[in-house]
């Protein structure tokens, strides 16, 4: 593979040149660079980038994650890097409850040099290229499903999540039950099933938990 190309976007101006800067002296083709939602649109399908890198929250309005959404239809095997400060933000907000496959969830916190960043875009070029080819399983998950894996990452048991949900219990047993045979997760103490039910979604979407 040659120089990648890749379009950087941020509504923050010093971290938009930062990381377009630093991916630069790293060897990375920063072809475009985008401010807002629509702008990293127009760049990708005027530029089409090997990848886009783009934060989550650019304020009111469309997130880095309805960018993906509406980008992956038309450019399959375009590498999608979402800088997040959560492993997965769909956890963290009822309005996020989808994505493409093949995204890669990069941590901030976590980001501690610009090959973290550039090992993210290999991956997400990867894993856009499985996903065109059927070898990644569906990532998205119904509302009702980020609902109760949200507070299961918080470490509610069964019947607290019910009590949150006002469901019964066995509908959040089910819930999980139907998550963990997707994911091919063998029943077993349900702490471990908790655990391995996060940890197998965050390899699914490239994140670390």
């Amino acid at each position: 593979m040659g120089t990648l190309r890749v379009v950087v976007a941020d509504d923050h101006g010093l971290t938009l040149q930062g990381v377009s800067d630093s991916l630069v002296a790293h060897g990375i083709s920063i072809v475009g660079r985008g401010k807002s939602a629509r702008e990293a649109l127009t760049l990708v399908n005027e530029l089409k980038p090997d990848a886009l890198v783009t934060d989550l929250d650019f304020g009111p309005g469309p997130t880095g994650l309805d960018i993906a959404q509406n980008l992956r239809a038309a450019h399959a095997r375009l590498g999608i890097v979402v800088l997040s400060a959560y492993g997965d933000p769909r956890l963290h907000s009822e309005s996020l409850t989808s994505a493409p496959a093949g995204i890669v969830y990069l941590i901030k916190q976590q980001v501690d040099s610009t090959q973290t960043i550039a090992d993210a875009i290999a991956l997400s070029i990867d894993k856009a290229a499985k996903a065109e080819r059927g070898e990644l399983p569906s990532i998205n998950l119904t509302s009702a499903q980020i609902s109760v894996l949200r507070l299961v990452a918080k470490g509610l048991s069964n019947a607290a999540i019910a009590r949150e949900l006002s469901v019964t219990e066995d509908s959040v047993s089910k819930t999980i039950n139907r998550m963990l045979k997707r994911l091919g997760i063998e029943h077993n103490s349900e702490m471990n099933m908790r655990a391995a039910l996060l940890q197998s979604y965050f390899d699914m979407i490239g994140a670390n938990a």
